[in-house]
């Protein structure tokens, strides 16, 4: 399609080509002369359509050759001009031969001379006289001017239209405004030329082609220029957004601000948003201290700076520095800033950790030396319960104080063994085995509470300490049957992929919501009398065997631990 626009050009080209055809341009004194001047002229056209002029940072290009054209059509008349174009023509598809399409560099010489021809008589309707440059002809050169913009735009529009699917008044419309600033100068340097070729055609052209031949240089030097600027810049850019860290720059004069993506990420902002509340052209009723902290101008350094987001608090560590330019000057200021609310939390745990070492390393100590004055107390209460009188047992709460004596030696117990717990002997064992020894103990208790306990568990051989699991199945039976009322159910099952996955399920009345993340921690039961160290002693036999143990589920409707022992094949 647009080869067959290009040979419809083609041919109405060569019509206009048929006006200088009929007669010889030349008189015959000066053929010579006019000869080499004609190839000076088509030089220069050759020259400057090979030299372009580029113009950063659209990346168009544009030759002021057009303006030759014209000019020649002012001083020299129509037959001139074309001759001009057509060698011209020749030199550039010589000089390109490898490089240049035919049909291509055809179609561009048919529109110059529709343009050419179209141009000269419109400027002879409104008055222009060829050879004559004058004020009085100012209606000519104008029309002579939009006749050859208009012209151009059109064709190249209906051109460009044919290649694409856009709309052709849409192509217009941009070429207009692509190509219009270009056409403004090119009708201003072509009156000055048209008066250096009315004075002196060869000095004119030598002037102007050096003057053209200069600034294609001089653009093509500065377009290399922006476009490493430009290069340079964008893979700064994506250093920059690349990083972990929010980095905010505000220059003084707020005209060449940065800001990176994570940013917009952590503020959970966009880069407008951001830009107003640092610059102050916006307030914001959340987070009023950290903004406040944002738009001051002064250096600081590391400043821990707490912030909301969607319901969520972040802890920020914020820095800021002077911006300078090559000078040394403060032309604005840096602002970075960190996410470190899981660094806060991990070091919060690591503090609590380490006082609860030391806890136990001290309750190490006093359960020791507590073990033996209780000793003796126990001894001296044993004995006088059974030499006392019944009445005086119960008048001095002897069965009572025994009871209380014997809570503080199993307290004293659990504390020596979560402060020094003893490595496990492992042996290979059946955890079924192990459950069915600890239901034997809780018989009773079962029965009288009408408790029913399924078991389903996998037959599968593990490297246990059967001494030390028997006591985390105890620790936990012992829990669901106190959190139950009569006719509950006790459900305990497994299943078995990389890990064997014991699950135990009661009916109790669940684990509170807000004590569900602590419930492993020292100190913390949901009953009256408890000490709050069964489940962190069954945690630490779990751990020391490599498995885990978790909360799987709690409500209302009961509660389920998993325990994850590893299976050695």
């Amino acid at each position: 399609m647009k080869r067959l626009f290009a040979i419809y050009v083609t041919l109405i080209s060569l019509l206009g080509c048929a006006l200088f055809l009929y007669t010889w341009p030349f008189s015959d004194v000066n053929v010579q002369n006019e000869w080499f001047l004609l190839l000076l002229f088509a030089g220069a056209v050759a020259l400057l359509d090979r030299y372009l002029i580029c113009l950063p940072p659209s990346g168009n290009s544009f030759t002021l050759e057009s303006s030759i054209y014209l000019s020649l059509l002012f001083v020299f008349g129509l037959k001139y001009t074309l001759t001009v174009l057509i060698l011209g023509g020749f030199i550039v598809y010589f000089t390109h031969f490898r490089k240049m399409v035919w049909w291509k560099h055809v179609f561009n010489f048919s529109v110059y001379t529709i343009m050419i021809c179209s141009a000269y008589y419109v400027y002879i309707v409104f008055g222009g006289i060829v050879g004559d440059i004058s004020s009085s002809y100012l209606f000519a050169y104008v029309f002579c001017f939009l006749t050859y913009f208009i012209l151009n735009a059109i064709l190249m529009s209906i051109y460009f239209s044919l290649h694409s699917s856009a709309n052709f008044i849409v192509v217009l419309i941009n070429t207009v405004k692509e190509v219009v600033y270009i056409y403004a100068v090119t009708m201003i340097v072509s009156l000055v030329l048209s008066i250096l070729f009315y004075f002196d055609p060869l000095f004119g052209l030598f002037l102007y082609t050096f003057i053209m031949l200069l600034l294609s240089s001089t653009f093509h030097q500065y377009s290399r220029l922006y476009e490493k600027l430009e290069d340079d810049k964008v893979y700064i850019e994506q250093l920059l957004n690349s990083l972990p860290v929010g980095l905010i720059t505000i220059d003084n004069s707020k005209s060449n601000s940065f800001i990176n993506n994570s940013a917009t990420t952590l503020l959970g902002l966009d880069k407008k948003e951001i830009k107003q509340l640092v610059e102050q052209e916006r307030k914001s009723e959340k987070n009023p201290y950290f903004w406040g902290i944002m738009t001051r101008c002064d250096p600081f350094q590391q400043v821990k700076v707490s912030y909301e987001r969607d319901g969520e608090e972040k802890i920020f560590l914020v820095s800021q520095s002077n911006l300078h330019n090559l000078y040394g000057e403060i032309i604005g200021r840096t602002i970075f800033f960190l996410d470190i609310t899981e660094m806060e939390q991990l070091t919060k745990r690591i503090h609590q950790s380490e006082k609860l070492a030391l806890m136990g390393e001290m309750a190490a100590k006093a359960a020791h030396e507590i073990r033996n004055p209780l000793a003796v107390i126990h001894g001296f209460l044993a004995f006088m319960n059974e030499n006392l009188h019944e009445r005086d047992r119960e008048q001095y709460h002897i069965p009572l104080l025994l009871k209380e004596i014997d809570r503080i030696n199993a307290i004293v117990e659990d504390m020596l063994l979560i402060a020094k717990p003893s490595a496990p002997v492992m042996k290979e064992a059946y955890i079924e085995t192990i459950v069915q020894d600890v239901l034997s103990l809780f018989q009773q208790t079962l029965e009288a509470k009408r408790i029913r306990v399924h078991v389903r568990l996998d037959h599968v051989p593990l490297q246990l300490d059967s001494k030390q699991m028997m006591q985390v199945l105890y620790n936990l039976l012992h829990n669901s049957i106190e959190a139950m009322e009569e006719g509950g159910t006790i459900c305990i099952y497994s299943d078995v992929d990389e890990t064997y996955n014991m699950y135990m399920y009661d009916s109790g009345s669940g684990i509170p919501t807000h004590m569900q993340e602590a419930i492993f921690e020292p100190f913390i039961t949901t009953k009256s009398s408890g000490t709050g160290l069964g489940l962190t002693i069954v945690k630490r036999i779990i751990e020391n065997h490599g498995g885990t143990i978790a909360l799987h589920d709690s409500s209302e409707q009961g509660t389920t631990f998993v325990i994850r022992l590893p299976i050695r094949r």
